[in-house]
């Protein structure tokens, strides 16, 4: 078959897949079987025919031009009308192809438009009828005709219109859900990364630092090198254990007691531990508490141990052999650390990277998620300084943390 006719068995098989020919070819029969019902017709029966047929052909074009299709069926169902005579009675000459293009402009146009159509179609046809056959009381159809055509096709329209802002909903509401849903994915890369990152960072940043101590002293020093080896192994293992944590606690999806051991959640309970990991390995670092220790929030105690980690991480990574100070001062209203760091004695070289900036950008999300503050820069008196304030619990809703300048 030819592209051609399979385009127009195509359009032929989708036009009668819609009920419209269906209300068409209904037309076409109402007025053929009217057409002959009478028996004192002013013209021959096949001139009638001609009329039928000329009412009918518009039809098929009604839905491209409604207005246009009325007023062509308008004027041959009227002249239908007047062609009966005197013989015929309303409901003989049913207008049938008015009807439907009443129809047609009541699903297509605006309900004042269509009643202005209605009327002027009843108008003429109820005139013509009185003229023809002088009996108002069954002529009175012809108005009552139009009418419920286009009571019909507003009421088809308006189904149309609720069926379209439905469907509409549901897609917007679908779009909604869509992008929340990629909202949750990004978040939740993000979160990964940044657990990952947090597990990970420190313990690799001992490794090397011990690494390096270990190279320097395996000829000078092999007690003091095998001490620095056996930490690698410890801190190798520690990283291997929080990763092993970290990737089962994503797998349980949420699904894990809040108990379980699996759960990478340090707190400051854990800061002794993280302090001796850092000195073990070489690390300068005074440490100094002032104030009563207050309770902290879940996320704000998390935020207070991967600070600390973060920061003496980047210490380690960018100034080995510094002098590194923790200070930790409680109040009633919030808890403010500061960790510092001097200038190195010699750039680092070839052991660690400058870094990508991930951990400074996990710091302060995780600052900001637990509704506290924290700035990074340079120190006054060189080297670098990370500052951070966070919330105490019992104070968190009734004295708001202030802002720590840079």
């Amino acid at each position: 078959m030819a592209p051609a006719a399979i385009s127009r068995a195509t359009r032929l098989r989708r036009y009668l897949s819609r009920p419209d020919w269906l209300l068409t070819a209904a037309a076409l029969v109402i007025m053929l079987s009217t057409s002959v019902a009478g028996d004192s017709w002013q013209l021959p029966a096949g001139w009638a025919a001609v009329v039928v047929v000329l009412s009918w052909l518009p039809l098929t074009v009604r839905a491209s031009w409604p207005l246009p299709v009325l007023g062509v069926v308008l004027a041959a169902d009227t002249v239908h009308i007047a062609l009966a005579g005197h013989a015929h009675a309303a409901t003989s000459t049913l207008p049938a192809a008015t009807m439907l293009a009443l129809y047609t402009v009541a699903t297509r146009y605006p309900a004042r438009v269509a009643w202005a159509a209605a009327v002027a179609a009843g108008a003429v046809q109820f005139t013509v009828a009185l003229v023809s056959y002088p009996h108002a009381g069954p002529d009175l159809l012809y108005l009552n005709w139009a009418v419920v055509a286009t009571v019909l096709g507003l009421l088809i329209r308006e189904r149309r219109e609720r069926i379209a802002a439905a469907e509409q909903r549901a897609e917007a509401a679908e779009h909604s859900r869509q992008a929340e849903a990629d909202r949750q994915v990004t978040a939740e890369r993000i979160r990964i990364a940044r657990e990952l990152h947090d597990v990970l960072a420190h313990h690799i940043a001992v490794v090397n630092a011990q690494a390096g101590v270990a190279q320097y002293l395996l000829r000078t020093d092999p007690h003091a090198a095998d001490a620095a080896l056996a930490g690698i192994a410890a801190n190798s293992r520690a990283a291997l254990d929080e990763l092993r944590a970290t990737l089962g606690l994503l797998r349980a999806e949420g699904d894990a007691a809040p108990g379980d051991p699996r759960a990478p959640a340090p707190t400051i309970e854990h800061l002794g531990r993280l302090l001796d990991s850092f000195t073990d390995a070489g690390m300068r670092l005074t440490v100094a508490v002032q104030g009563e220790p207050g309770s902290l929030s879940g996320p704000a105690d998390l935020a207070f141990y991967r600070i600390v980690q973060e920061a003496l991480t980047n210490a380690t990574k960018h100034a080995p052999g510094s002098d590194v100070s923790l200070s930790i001062d409680w109040s009633a209203a919030s808890v403010h650390l500061t960790i510092s760091n001097t200038e190195p004695a010699a750039a680092p070289q070839g052991l660690m990277n400058d870094g990508t900036g991930h951990g400074l950008i996990g710091m302060r999300e995780r600052a900001a998620a637990a509704d506290g503050t924290l700035s990074t820069g340079p120190a006054p008196a060189g080297g670098y300084r990370v500052t951070a304030t966070l919330p105490v619990l019992n104070a968190a809703a009734t004295d708001p943390v202030e802002p720590v300048a840079s």
